[in-house]
């Protein structure tokens, strides 16, 4: 049975109630969201609804979505990942992060949609989860420990098609359809799917570029990629190819606990998780405001 708009936002009133909007000290093995409602709309459907709306009404309804737990499986239990970093220093560190395999999705485990979105939903999103988006280093550290890739298949630019809710669904039907010809399944860690809206320097940078979003990665098989870090795009700009990685704010350094947005800042750190030339002074979209261009 469909759901009204209203029976939509209403569940998340009681996951905030429930669970609060900071999952700080819990394990890292598993997302903390309510159980996906047995009536929950599923992945096609809700790109139906959202189909028509403006920019605003839909970020709030795929925040609503995400937060009151309408999320498939795969998508609530953290993947370990480590590699070896050298510090701004030159010294060797061993480094363990916690991702989810896919990017953020809606809907059921049979009907979900990988479902793209602004930096500032993101990041609401993020923080109630007690996660953060990746840099461009840990995209490619993500993408290394991935256990197989498929093509990036990108869609040729028409107009504005790319921008719209059922461009998302269309991608996310030909990831899915690579999937099974590699004999892949979801929740495995596969690259190659999108690019990653990414946390980085250019966030806090000058004021041509404030409240826009810097995307990067959508790797090929060989590791290469196809997007540089790039934050051309106002921030309520979004096309089918974004994709939403949430890691983990607790990371390890050598088996020491840290928060990754202090590791970030720290001028010794932050070199195990930026391949930027400083630290990160804002590592987050918090403080952003949507772009004044908006008109939606």
């Amino acid at each position: 049975m469909k759901r009204t708009v209203f029976q939509i936002i209403a569940p998340v009133i009681t996951f905030f109630f429930i669970t609060g909007c900071n999952n700080a000290g819990t394990s890292p093995a598993e997302i903390r969201l309510a159980e996906r409602s047995a009536d929950a709309i599923s992945g096609s459907e809700f790109i139906k609804l959202i189909d028509t709306l403006g920019f605003e009404q839909r970020e709030e309804l795929i925040a609503n979505e995400i937060l009151s737990g309408n999320i498939p499986g795969m998508l609530r239990k953290f993947r370990t990942i480590e590699y070896d970093a050298s510090d701004a220093e030159g010294t060797r560190h061993k480094v363990e992060l916690y991702i989810l395999p896919d990017y953020l999705a809606i809907g059921s485990d049979s009907d979900f949609v990988r479902i793209p979105m602004g930096p500032l939903t993101a990041q609401k999103i993020a923080d109630s989860l007690y996660c953060s988006m990746p840099t461009a280093l840990i995209v490619d550290k993500i993408a290394a420990s991935s256990e197989g890739a498929i093509e990036p298949f990108p869609f040729r630019p028409l107009g504005d098609r790319n921008t719209w809710p059922i461009t998302f669904e269309d991608s996310n039907n030909a990831i899915n359809a690579l999937y099974k010809a590699k004999g892949y399944r979801p929740g495995q860690l596969i690259s190659g799917l999108k690019k990653d809206v990414i946390i980085t320097n250019k966030i806090a940078g000058d004021t041509l570029r404030g409240n826009h979003v810097t995307i990067y990665g959508w790797h090929y098989p060989d590791g290469s990629r196809i997007q540089p870090s790039n934050n051309v795009h106002v921030n309520y700009y979004v096309d089918y190819s974004h994709g939403i990685r949430l890691i983990y704010r607790t990371i390890k350094i050598d088996g020491v606990e840290y928060d990754i947005q202090q590791a970030l800042k720290d001028p010794l750190l932050y070199k195990l998780l930026s391949d930027e030339d400083t630290p990160m002074s804002r590592p987050t979209y918090s403080g952003d405001t949507l772009h004044p261009a908006a008109t939606l």
